[in-house]
């Protein structure tokens, strides 16, 4: 960890009412930059808050698998179905929602273009 200005920490933390650890780690990944410390600090609080929710959504999804009450997982982009997966009931089902989740909060996905000419609504998904 690199040693920095108390006034450019200062800054990072009136700027985006960030700790002083968000702003030293916004610095650290930055090297010193304050506008790329700042924009890390927001990237890192937005991907947090998507956790949180992800979270908090497969949270709720587990619970209504052990009441039986969850069918399955419909898997979607945008309103395009790319894959439902039944559930079965109870706790078996609560046990596949919890690795389910796990697995699908670890998971990104990119959109790599076959040729770059062409729009996004032509390639084929």
């Amino acid at each position: 960890m690199a040693s920095y200005d108390m006034s450019l920490v200062d800054e990072v933390r009136k700027r985006i009412d960030a700790t002083y650890e968000e702003a030293l780690s916004g610095l650290d990944e930055a090297e010193g930059d304050l506008l790329r410390a700042l924009a890390a600090v927001e990237r890192r609080r937005a991907q947090k808050e998507a956790a949180a929710e992800s979270g908090e959504m497969f949270g709720r999804a587990i619970g209504l698998a052990r009441d039986g009450k969850l069918k399955g997982i419909r898997l979607k982009l945008g309103e395009r179905v790319l894959r439902e997966l039944p559930l079965p009931r109870g706790l078996g089902g609560a046990v596949l929602a919890a690795v389910l989740s796990t697995f699908f909060s670890q998971v990104s996905v990119d959109l790599v273009r076959k040729d770059p000419g062409k729009e996004l609504g032509d390639l084929e998904v």
